[in-house]
């Protein structure tokens, strides 16, 4: 994992392309040392998520998430996951408090 902490803001960077029991519990781990009143994780690695990543984060009330797979955006979208945590598109987003994606939703036309 990779963490970046600035004054107002700290960025994580899980490097697993799996979001698993044992990558969550040490992404959690790391969440509980920082002392940041704004927590971004940052996805651009991660290509699949299990329920563990989400249980885990929805206890957290300044996480935000940001470069998201469109397989995991859709599977957030689904969960309606964007009423717990902040979604943004970019770093720079999330940098700035800028852009947030506000209830994504999807429709399955068919």
């Amino acid at each position: 994992m990779e963490i970046i902490t600035a004054k107002e803001h700290s960025i994580i960077t899980p490097l697993s392309p799996k979001l698993d029991l044992n990558e969550t519990i040490k992404l959690v781990d790391e969440i509980n040392n920082l002392n940041s009143p704004k927590i971004g994780i940052d996805l651009t690695y991660v290509k699949d998520c299990t329920s563990d990543f989400f249980d885990a984060i929805s206890k957290f009330g300044n996480i935000s998430l940001f470069n998201i797979s469109s397989d995991i955006f859709a599977l957030l979208s689904f969960m309606k996951f964007d009423r717990i945590v902040k979604i943004y598109v970019s770093k720079l987003d999330f940098i700035e408090n800028k852009r947030q994606i506000i209830n994504p939703r999807l429709k399955v036309l068919g």
